[in-house]
């Protein structure tokens, strides 16, 4: 994947930022705030995971999911379809889209981003 800088400090495909992402988990029903993005990865749910140790991320009709190198299990899975937001590094607002996209598919951008900084062809 190709990702171009728009000059506005924006890129496309969109990323998400640094922030705290809110989802719903496939077991539960509500909301919560289920990690934080860092520069250095992913923090939150018991989990610490720097970009190196995710191996992917997919969604389907049922859920998205962040796939990651050593955790046991299938990774840390969400529902489609229910609000899912981020609230960006100092700022307090939550938002459900970034230009347009859905957090969701920014989040896997964002893993997409740091993927291809690490293994650069």
């Amino acid at each position: 994947m190709e990702f171009r800088h728009l000059g506005n400090g924006q890129t496309f495909p969109p990323i998400a930022p640094n922030g705290r992402i809110y989802a719903v988990p496939v077991t539960k029903e509500n909301q919560v705030e289920i990690f934080c993005l860092t520069s250095e990865g992913i923090v939150g749910c018991g989990v610490t995971a720097n970009w190196a140790d995710i191996t992917g991320a997919y969604y389907d009709d049922e859920s998205w999911e962040i796939i990651l190198r050593n955790y046991i299990g299938r990774g840390m899975r969400f529902r489609r379809g229910v609000p899912c937001g981020i609230v960006e590094d100092g700022h307090e607002i939550l938002k459900t889209n970034i230009q347009g996209f859905a957090i969701p598919v920014c989040v896997m951008n964002r893993i997409a981003f740091e993927q291809k900084k690490l293994h650069p062809r």
